[in-house]
């Protein structure tokens, strides 16, 4: 009961896209520089659709996660994903290369098993690249990569050795829930701008 009282008093986070942040500032820029009766006017209806847009954005509500979870369970979204391959390293000079997907585009599928995290590609194109697996002895930490920018936060995986594992997903609580049911280190939060 008390930790229902906690949550009920907690200040709610204000969530802004970068195209809200980048429309509110134009608002602001434009009717500083040109301060005219009709640049006035285009940045007070823009500054309404960006609020508008940010009530919108900050009054929808995450689905809680379900109680239970089936043995296969797929999310798809985005992330980064470190890739092992001597013949692209080598073109890079050495650098590690890492395989990144759009969380729009929602084409990398985590499906999380008590054993593994396997990373795969939507659409058939897993029939062509993939699938990547991060094996559950080997991962170390796992993040709840919060953003301040962005719509969507992230799942990081962190490994003992080598890059950590980025997944990113509207629904992040549904993931960790799930991770923590099969086993996973609870969350810890982190923090990012994108």
């Amino acid at each position: 009961m008390k930790a229902q009282e906690r949550q009920s008093r907690r200040i709610p986070r204000i969530r802004i896209t970068v195209l809200e942040l980048f429309l509110l500032l134009t608002a602001v820029a434009f009717a500083a520089i040109n301060p005219t009766p009709g640049q006035l006017t285009i940045s007070a209806v823009q500054l309404a659709v960006v609020g508008i847009a940010m009530t919108v954005t900050n009054l929808r509500k995450e689905p809680a996660p379900p109680e239970v979870f089936l043995e296969e369970e797929h999310f798809d979204g985005g992330g980064t994903i470190p890739v092992k391959s001597g013949a692209l390293s080598k073109m890079w000079g050495n650098q590690p290369v890492v395989f990144s997907v759009s969380p729009q585009f929602r084409m990398l599928v985590l499906s999380p098993t008590p054993e593994a995290l396997e990373f795969s590609l939507s659409y058939g194109l897993g029939r062509l690249f993939g699938p990547w697996i991060l094996k559950r002895e080997d991962v170390v930490e796992i993040q709840h990569v919060r953003t301040w920018l962005a719509p969507y936060q992230g799942v990081r995986a962190i490994p003992a050795v080598g890059r950590p594992w980025t997944f990113v997903t509207r629904e992040p609580a549904t993931v960790l829930a799930c991770l923590e049911e099969l086993g996973y280190p609870k969350a810890t939060d982190a923090f990012s701008l994108f």
